[in-house]
């Protein structure tokens, strides 16, 4: 089982120290959330709270994703890194590719690609994205960022996107996976047609069906054979006994979530250090060895 940490709304100066903790603990990767700023009004309906009302306070730190993946990268030898989830659409394809890619490459092939289409329409609106084109371009902002981190001269002739033979460098020497968050028919389908499915804030039960209609969309897209990670949260911390049985449902990832979800605003190193254990103790060391 690939266990992640997700380091969310933590605080920035902290993180270097807290991937290496990871990682001598046996985690598989740190997981990171994705916004370019919090607006003082938010209209947009936010989906992880029952009152769809968004909740953290504006001075909460979002790093850029891929440049702290980067640096992160530097103080790690094998922890992974993902953001859960990155919005995809509300950026270019190359300026997106570019930095994947950056972050791959320093990295050495670590960085895995957790995207979503989003939920805050201010956002897109301040970089100049459609909003409501959202799925299918992220669909096609996907083959274009492929071809361009794949490296050599590539072109492009598409719906949203068209341009002549141009080439992207440093190029990936792997590709870097994509997985895909989301519980509509759409991200199921968007995920099938990737390597992995992201799903957050659920309870036990709800994941067998959920694996099932994967399942289903794999076999239609043709990509049943190939391999395909699922990562989930649950809203309980579970047992080992739970997550062997995720495991044999066909889950491949559990993430625990960020400090802040279990009521710890702010914490100190010793505090973090102190419950990355008491998760390795619980979970990584019976499950993993």
């Amino acid at each position: 089982m690939k266990f992640f940490q997700n380091v969310a709304l933590s605080e920035t100066d902290q993180l270097i120290e807290v991937a290496k903790m990871a990682e001598e603990l046996g985690f598989f990767g740190l997981a990171t959330a994705d916004h370019l700023i919090t607006p003082a009004t938010i209209n947009s309906t936010y989906p992880y709270a029952p009152d769809g009302k968004a909740w953290w306070d504006p001075n909460t730190q979002f790093p850029e994703t891929w440049a702290m993946f980067s640096v992160l990268a530097q103080h790690t030898t094998n922890l992974h890194f993902m953001p859960t989830i990155y919005i995809v659409p509300m950026r270019d394809p190359f300026t997106l590719a570019k930095s994947i890619s950056t972050a791959a490459y320093f990295s050495d092939n670590r960085a895995i690609l957790g995207l979503g289409v989003g939920w805050m329409a201010e956002e897109f609106a301040l970089t100049g994205q459609s909003w409501t084109n959202r799925g299918k371009r992220t669909d096609e902002m996907l083959e274009v960022m492929a071809k361009l981190m794949a490296g050599g001269m590539v072109e492009h002739h598409g719906t949203y996107y068209d341009f002549p033979p141009i080439q992207m460098a440093p190029a990936t020497t792997k590709p870097v996976p994509v997985w895909v968050g989301g519980h509509t028919d759409a991200a199921l389908r968007r995920a099938a047609r990737n390597d992995g499915w992201i799903g957050v804030n659920y309870d036990y039960d709800d994941i067998p069906p959920l694996i099932a209609k994967l399942t289903e969309e794999r076999k239609r897209a043709g990509t049943d054979h190939k391999s395909f990670d699922i990562f989930v949260t649950l809203n309980e911390l579970p047992d080992a006994d739970t997550v062997k049985r995720l495991r044999d449902f066909g889950v491949t990832a559990y993430n625990n979530p960020p400090w802040l979800f279990n009521g710890i605003v702010t914490s100190d190193l010793a505090t973090k250090r102190a419950t990355l254990e008491e998760f390795a103790e619980k979970l990584i060391r019976p499950i993993n060895g």
